[in-house]
């Protein structure tokens, strides 16, 4: 609404995104919001970072993750001295470790941005810190509760016992009660490929993406799981940040998150635009002394949680992300 469509002053609007999928999906709902005007809206592909000649190439509005627009600036001289309004989406993914210093060099390049917009559902008070540092006339909005789950979601806990418990429970559960879209969501890309392989013999439309397949199966797993080819659709973390599924009745942590803040991005992904959700969290006996963290948020949002939970102690360690055993009761023949 503030930019006015149509100028030819170059890219006047970066957004940033952690991952190429809600880079795609931030650009495609720009683009619907833009109907009917000139603006020039674009994502940076990898083929438009190394080689694009920005100069002859129209854009307002760039969509990117971080290394790309990177690449992008060493390789392609992509000059963002124009730049009004740098907005910078799930800002707390944004500025850990590995993400912090593309960031900065973007900052950097947004050498006078009218304003600075950081977006999330979770924003520790670190990350508020460091958002001030390069911000003026810092204002914070709230929209319900911070750092909480939304209140229409039920919320279980649900003990397994092992990493077997956990393979009898979601077959169990999809045999008594499959209602898809369903999201399951597992700790690595190694545990997605067993768990997708495990669940291609129970006759279950599945899908899996993680960081291993290219960009096309990825675009692939996302559009069948959109358009209901796929019923259910295993993934890493990779997906768990901003991406908006229709109708997504259920999400599953098959293997319990790694803190509180990757639990409320997680079931998220149900309970959107006033529908309601269920978000089931499986958990065995090392996952024990981190169920406090995930209590808390289930609390704050009106869940019930036994007081045994509760009464756990706090712990420092905020992340948990144990070494964990196979998924695969397969032999090992069929499992390659």
């Amino acid at each position: 609404m503030k930019l006015k469509p149509g100028s030819k002053d170059g890219i006047r609007s970066v957004i940033i995104c952690p991952t190429r999928e809600l880079a795609a999906q931030t650009t495609r709902e720009c683009k619907k919001l833009a109907k009917g005007t000139k603006f020039y809206i674009k994502v940076l592909t990898k083929e438009l970072a190394r080689c694009g000649n920005f100069e002859k190439i129209p854009c307002d509005i760039l969509v990117s993750t971080p290394l790309r627009i990177e690449v992008a600036m060493r390789k392609s001289k992509l000059d963002l001295s124009r730049v009004e309004y740098l907005i910078l989406d799930e800002a707390d993914k944004l500025f850990e470790l590995g993400f912090v210093e593309q960031i900065d060099s973007v900052v950097k390049a947004c050498s006078n941005p009218s304003i600075t917009q950081l977006f999330s559902a979770t924003l520790p008070e670190s990350v508020e810190d460091l958002a001030r540092s390069i911000m003026h006339d810092v204002v914070r909005v709230i929209i319900g509760k911070k750092n909480s789950a939304s209140e229409l979601i039920e919320q279980k806990l649900v003990f397994v016992g092992s990493e077997k418990g956990k393979l009898l429970a979601i077959r169990q559960s999809f045999a008594e009660s499959l209602n898809p879209p369903i999201l399951v969501f597992v700790q690595s890309k190694e545990r997605a490929k067993e768990l997708y392989k495990e669940l291609a013999f129970d006759n279950i439309k599945a899908d899996v993406i993680h960081a291993d397949l290219n960009q096309l199966q990825r675009e692939n797993a996302v559009d069948n799981f959109r358009a209901g080819r796929t019923w259910v659709l295993i993934a890493t973390d990779v997906i768990s940040r901003g991406m908006d599924f229709k109708g997504v009745n259920c999400v599953v942590n098959y293997d319990f998150p790694e803190s509180a803040a990757a639990y409320i991005h997680r079931i998220g992904r149900c309970g959107r635009a006033g529908r309601s959700g269920e978000a089931v969290t499986f958990y065995t006996e090392e996952d024990k002394p981190f169920l406090r963290n995930i209590a808390n948020v289930m609390e704050a949002s009106g869940c019930k949680v036994p007081t045994w939970i509760l009464d756990l102690p706090k712990l420092r360690k905020k992340k948990h992300r144990p070494h964990r055993d196979s998924i695969s009761t397969l032999p090992e023949d069929d499992a390659e």
